[in-house]
C-alpha cells in the first residue's frame, strides 16, 4: 500500500469519527461540554444552563443619582455612590428565571438647604430587597443577553459623626428596577457578566432630626452599572 493511500484512509477514518462519534454519544444522552454543554443536557446535547437549576452570586456596582423629586423644597440630599450585593434564584428553563436580590450602596451627602441647625452626615446609604424576573435570550454560544425587572422594598439611612447619636434609618419605601445585561458562561457551573439597570426608589418622609427641620418625600431616580459572578448548581 502506498503512503498516500494510507494517509487518505487515516484521514477518512478520522473525519468519520469526528462527525459520527458526537452524534452517537448524543443518542446515549451525552452532550458536548463546550459552551456549557453537559451530560444532563439530554438527547440533543442541550445546553446545561437552559436546564431547570438554582444559582447564587454576588456583585459590585456603581450608582449615579440622575434625578430626585422632592416636593416643595430645593433640596437634593443623595449623591452618587457605589456598593454591592448578593442574589440567588432559579432558572425555570431556556427563557425565564426568578431571582431575589439584596443590595446596599453608600452615597455622598448632598444636603443643600439653608437651615443652620442641620447636622452633616458622614454618608447616606440605600439598602433594598427586590424580587426580579429575568427574561433570557437563549443562544448556543458562551454569551447570553437578558432583560430583567423587579419590585421590592428599600430603606434610606445615614451614618452620622461619632459624637452624634441619631437614628440610622430615617426613610423607607418602594424600590423597583428594570434593565438588561450580558452574561458570559465559562462553563456549565460558573458565569460572569454585567448589567445596566434603572433603579427607582419612592421613599417616605424622613424624620426631622434637629431644629424642627421639615419632613420631605424623595423619589430617587438612579442608574446602576453592575458586575457580577454566578455559581450554577
Amino acid at each position: 500500500m502506498k503512503l498516500g493511500q494510507l494517509i487518505l484512509i487515516i484521514a477518512s477514518a478520522g473525519l468519520c469519527f469526528f462527525f459520527v462519534a458526537p452524534e452517537a454519544s448524543a443518542h446515549r444522552g451525552y452532550g458536548r461540554h463546550q459552551h456549557g454543554y453537559s451530560p444532563r443536557g439530554g438527547g440533543g446535547g442541550g445546553l446545561a444552563r437552559h436546564r431547570i437549576h438554582g444559582y447564587v452570586g454576588g456583585q459590585f456596582m456603581g450608582m449615579a443619582v440622575v434625578h430626585q423629586a422632592i416636593p416643595d423644597a430645593q433640596i437634593g440630599y443623595l449623591g452618587h455612590g457605589g456598593g454591592g450585593g448578593v442574589y440567588g434564584g432559579v432558572r425555570l428553563g431556556r427563557f425565564v428565571s426568578i431571582e431575589a436580590n439584596l443590595m446596599a450602596t453608600v452615597h455622598d451627602e448632598k444636603w443643600q438647604d439653608t437651615y443652620s441647625t442641620v447636622i452633616a452626615f458622614d454618608s447616606l446609604y440605600i439598602m433594598s430587597f427586590t424580587a426580579d424576573v429575568k427574561l433570557h435570550v437563549p443562544t448556543r454560544s458562551r454569551l447570553e443577553p437578558f432583560f430583567q425587572g423587579g419590585l421590592g422594598f428599600a430603606i434610606l439611612g445615614a451614618n452620622y459623626p461619632a459624637n452624634y447619636n441619631y437614628d440610622k434609618v430615617f426613610a423607607s419605601g418602594l424600590a423597583f428596577n428594570v434593565g438588561g445585561g450580558l452574561e458570559f458562561f465559562a462553563g456549565s457551573w460558573i458565569s460572569i457578566g454585567g448589567r445596566l439597570l434603572y433603579r427607582g426608589f419612592r421613599f417616605g418622609e424622613p424624620s426631622a432630626t434637629a431644629g424642627g427641620i421639615p419632613r420631605y418625600t424623595n423619589f430617587v431616580n438612579g442608574m446602576s452599572l453592575d458586575f457580577f459572578g454566578t455559581i450554577h448548581f
